[in-house]
This record gives structure tokens, C-alpha cells and sequence, in this order.
């Protein structure tokens, strides 16, 4: 069965940090709280960053900041996690983290599951970029880590999704530039193929740069989510663009939410999303074609001073996770992930 996944992150201090993975009906009904169940917990977690997926079943986990960054392939429901080997990016001494994107992916041809990650570096006590992306692909396959040249400036901003936004193999990110001046068009589309490991950079929608703007898939269709005032309570409105053949885009509604101060979350299907509320961290359901707000019934976030939440498609698969790991040993579970890396 098809659900909705949710997870919240607190980041009060340890001990209490905490990880919950909730599943969600999929038929959610406008105006009727949603049932949900826990299906997984883990307190004492040290520095969750991010999850990425499901392909198949596995996410990805990235725990750690600077460049003690770690990853873990992670199946929850046969239980399953592998760690990936740690990458060793040739840094200098005066970085600074600036940014970070990563993406998974399934390359067919090879029957290998990649991770492709890069990151750019401040000049320490400057806001000055140093002029390269350090970038690598991960490959389950060898189980080994080699790095790319891509061909994007290391001044171009990447967005991360709203939505795991990958499609047949390939992964996709908003992106603008410093360098791009046109305000009539300053986003575009950066893409890269795991099958043949090449980034590719399409034009985005029409939408000023003073826009937020979000990368999301509608249906099965790369779609941008774009506003010019996020988050003011009762009058935010974002439109919806979608991505028609390769590059043309069209924008197929506007969406205004009746909800108070809130942050956009996710979108599901064609005419659904999540907000979550800024001032109680309450999570809301909204149905663009029934004009309706729901709650999700998360009522324990109200308690927590900070944290995050993900809607992300997820079925349950009892797929192993494709790493080769002859004889698991006691790290090669979700718990010691996320509490000791």
C-alpha cells in the first residue's frame, strides 16, 4: 500500500534529539484528521541532516556537517542499513562550508544504485566561493567513490526539492546564478543522468528572481513551485508551473492557501500539499481542488522548540539494500547511524 511518510527531526540539545517516521494513509479524506502510525523512533541521535528517497523501498540518510559527512543506504521496513564508505574531498585548510546537493538514483543499463553529491567552500572569513565544485558519484556496485568535473559554474545556487524529484534515472534541481542577470528568467533546471553520469542544465519558468522557488514533481512531471511573498499568513500565493516536452513550461494554477504564518512543505499527487505552520509547527494538509485545509494531527510538534518534516511517497518494500557487506556487524544498523556518526 502506497503512504505518506513523515519524519521530525527535534535539534534541542542531546539527549533528546529524536527521529519519528509516521505513515499516512494515501486516500486522505479533506477535513477529516488522518489516522497515523509510528513506525519507527530513535532518540539520542546526534546530527541528522537529510533523507533522500525512496527508490525501491531505500532511502538515503546523510548525517554529520564540514567534512565529516556520512551517508547510509536504509531500508526500515526489513529493517536493513549499510553504511557507505566516508568520501575524502582535497580541501584546504581555510574552507568554510558554503553548500551542499546531493541525489540518488537507479542506473538500468548497470543495474547500480548511485549517489551523486557535491558541495562548494567558502574562503574562511570571507563570503568569497572558492571557484570549483568538489563533486562525486558513489556507486553501490563497487562500493567506491570517484569524482566528476561538471560543467555548471560554482557560482550557481542549487536548491533542494520539495519532492524527491527524480524520474527514470535521472535527478533533477532548481537552480539560479549570480551571474545571471536577465529578471525575467534567472532559474533553470540542472539534471544528472546515471546512466551516462553527465549533468545537463535546461531552462527553468519565466519567474523573476525576487520569486522563492521550489523544484517538486506534480503527478509524474518536473514542476517548479514559485511565490513572491512565502509564508504571509492568509494572502501567500505560489504558482504552479509545469514542465511540458523538454523545455516549455506553463503555468496550470495559482495556489492560496487559507492558512496562518507557514512554510510550504511538499506536494503530493497534482493538487495537494503540505504547509507546515511556522508559530506551532503543526503540519497542514491542503486540497486545491476541495478549497480545504486539513490537519495532519501531529500535535506533539507544538512541543518541540525547532526541528523538520518530510512528506515523502513511500512503500513498504522488502528489497535488500544492493551494497556489498558480506558479514554486517553491529554498526550496520539505523540506531548506531544515527546516534554515532
Amino acid at each position: 500500500m502506497v503512504v505518506k511518510f513523515g519524519v521530525d527531526y527535534e535539534t534541542s540539545p542531546l539527549p533528546t534529539r529524536q527521529v519519528h517516521l509516521y505513515l499516512l494513509p494515501d486516500n486522505l479524506i479533506p477535513g477529516c484528521v488522518p489516522t497515523h502510525q509510528r513506525i519507527y523512533y530513535c532518540d539520542g541521535v546526534n546530527d541528522f541532516r537529510h533523507m533522500v528517497g525512496p527508490i525501491n523501498g531505500i532511502f538515503l540518510l546523510e548525517n554529520g556537517h564540514f567534512l565529516n559527512v556520512r551517508f547510509a543506504w536504509w531500508n526500515p521496513a526489513i529493517k536493513q542499513c549499510r553504511v557507505v564508505p566516508k568520501i575524502e574531498f582535497d580541501v584546504e585548510e581555510n574552507f568554510e562550508d558554503c553548500s551542499r546537493s546531493l541525489g540518488i538514483g537507479f542506473d538500468k543499463t548497470n543495474q547500480d544504485y548511485k549517489i551523486i553529491y557535491f558541495r562548494t567552500f567558502n574562503i574562511k572569513f570571507t563570503s568569497v566561493v572558492y571557484p570549483k565544485i568538489f563533486t562525486a558519484l558513489y556507486s553501490t556496485k563497487n562500493d567506491s567513490w570517484k569524482f566528476l568535473e561538471p560543467n555548471f559554474s560554482h557560482e550557481s545556487q542549487i536548491s533542494f526539492s520539495q519532492n524527491f524529484t527524480y524520474q527514470n534515472g535521472v535527478y533533477y534541481w532548481l537552480a539560479s546564478s549570480n551571474w545571471s542577470c536577465d529578471k525575467e528568467n534567472v532559474y533553470s533546471v540542472l539534471s544528472f543522468d546515471f546512466e551516462t553520469e553527465l549533468f545537463e542544465i535546461m531552462p527553468g519558468p519565466p519567474i523573476p528572481g525576487e520569486y522563492w522557488a521550489r523544484l517538486v514533481l506534480r503527478g509524474r512531471s518536473i514542476a517548479v513551485m514559485a511565490s513572491k511573498d512565502v509564508s504571509i499568513a492568509m494572502t501567500a500565493e505560489y504558482d504552479i508551473w509545469q514542465r511540458i516536452g523538454e523545455n516549455n513550461w506553463i503555468k496550470v494554477y495559482t495556489v492560496n492557501p487559507p492558512i496562518p504564518y507557514h512554510m510550504p512543505n511538499g506536494m503530493w499527487e497534482y493538487d495537494k500539499y503540505v504547509y507546515e505552520l511556522t508559530q506551532s509547527y503543526r503540519l497542514m494538509w491542503y486540497d486545491q481542488n476541495a478549497k480545504q485545509a486539513t490537519s495532519l494531527g501531529f500535535d506533539f510538534f507544538i512541543r518541540l522548540l525547532s526541528g523538520f518534516a518530510w512528506p515523502l511517497d513511500y512503500k513498504e518494500s522488502l528489497f535488500p539494500i544492493p551494497v556489498r557487506t558480506e558479514n554486517p556487524t553491529e554498526k550496520d544498523t539505523a540506531e548506531y547511524f544515527f546516534r554515532k556518526y
